[in-house]
């Protein structure tokens, strides 16, 4: 007797196409930071473990060994739907294989809380690239601890609400629950809502003070700020939740199941689209991007965030090295970063055609001690 049917393979055909598009923007990001902008960074590698992870290296197109989390989450959803997932329990018939879709359901939302919490971190260690306002960067890090707090909170309790364990998924073994999880995904998705929305408005704060046209500045910052779709997302599978408490569980979730992997899914294509610029002026205007005014010399001077940034260690002599007889005395130099930020200058150029640079200026008197 098969018990496959009824909302089941629908739920596979969308699960499953999500992670082909998942997978795409994911290596289509890998290769734009590896290979063109050479500045792979911590939020791809979040990325990667979101798709792909490799029990003992993380590396970009590794494909052997892998252990996956998007991936886990389809296989966990596609194991239950085997057992009757999307379906009524009249229909399944026998309460064993009904439990047991249950716990395959059960094991699927650890790897959907991992995902999109993980998803939600990539983004926000991407906008630390180019905040530079400290109390914009502290917000993005308590967005961070607290998803990250969260994340893991729910992933646990989903399996050990009851004691027993076995209680979670068969509400006939004897024991007892201590924590109503649908309390937990409530908070858990209200926060990766307001996340969501607060990481969609943060960019605005930093490109409106870019010195470039009111045009660009809205292009710009809508690119930056596309994570606003993940959040409609996020409401959606929100309200999706009270699934959680129907009766026919394995039916009355398959909404929630589908919005959370929409949910994560949306959130790296978000994430990825602004850093996938470079790989379109390469495709279109060719290898040196010189038809396109943005992948050439053009650049946007950024203010300097942050009065107390710590840029680097440069003494006085360094200074003084770069003052040439016949100087003026008063002069503008730029400094460029080097290594340590080239990854920064990377993501803007990447996000939006922008090149950061800041002015220092330096006085100083040519006979004097005083610089």
């Amino acid at each position: 007797m098969t018990y496959y049917g009824g909302r089941g393979p629908m739920t596979n055909a969308v699960l499953w196409v999500e992670v082909v598009v998942f997978a795409v923007f994911a290596g289509l990001r890998l290769y734009t930071r590896k290979y063109i902008l050479n500045a792979i960074g911590l939020d791809d590698y979040l990325v990667i473990i979101a798709l792909v992870r490799s029990p003992n290296l993380i590396v970009p197109f590794k494909t052997d060994k892998i252990k996956v989390l998007h991936i886990l989450y389809t296989a966990f959803v596609t194991v239950a739907t085997a057992y009757g997932l999307g379906r009524l329990f009249a229909d399944v018939g026998d309460p064993v294989i009904y439990f047991t879709a249950v716990k395959y359901e059960l094991f699927s939302q650890v790897a959907g809380l991992m995902v999109i919490g993980v998803g939600k971190g990539a983004v926000g260690l991407f906008l630390l690239r180019i905040v530079r306002n400290k109390f914009q960067i502290w917000i993005i890090w308590g967005c961070l601890v607290i998803t990250a707090f969260i994340t893991l909170f729910a992933s646990v309790t989903v399996i050990v609400q009851c004691v027993p364990v076995q209680k979670s998924w068969n509400p006939t073994t004897p024991g007892h629950c201590w924590l109503e999880f649908s309390n937990v995904g409530y908070t858990v998705g209200s926060w990766f809502v307001a996340a969501d929305f607060a990481f969609a408005i943060l960019p605005w704060f930093v490109v409106w003070d870019l010195n470039m046209k009111q045009k660009e500045k809205f292009t710009v910052a809508c690119g930056l700020s596309l994570g606003i779709f993940a959040g409609i997302c996020g409401i959606i599978r929100t309200k999706a939740l009270a699934g959680l408490n129907a009766s026919e569980y394995i039916y009355d979730t398959v909404p929630m199941l589908i919005w959370s992997a929409t949910e994560s899914c949306v959130t790296i294509m978000c994430s990825s689209i602004p850093v996938l610029r470079p790989l379109y002026v390469r495709i279109k205007y060719g290898k040196d991007g010189k038809s396109s005014s943005s992948s050439g010399n053009t650049s946007y001077k950024m203010p300097m965030y942050g009065s107390n940034r710590k840029w680097g260690k440069f003494s006085r002599s360094d200074l003084e090295s770069s003052i040439e007889p016949g100087d003026s005395p008063y002069q503008t130099t730029v400094m460029k970063h080097g290594p340590r930020n080239s990854s920064d200058e990377n993501i803007l150029r990447g996000a939006a055609g922008i090149e950061r640079t800041d002015e220092i200026s330096v006085s100083y008197e040519r006979y004097g001690k005083k610089i």
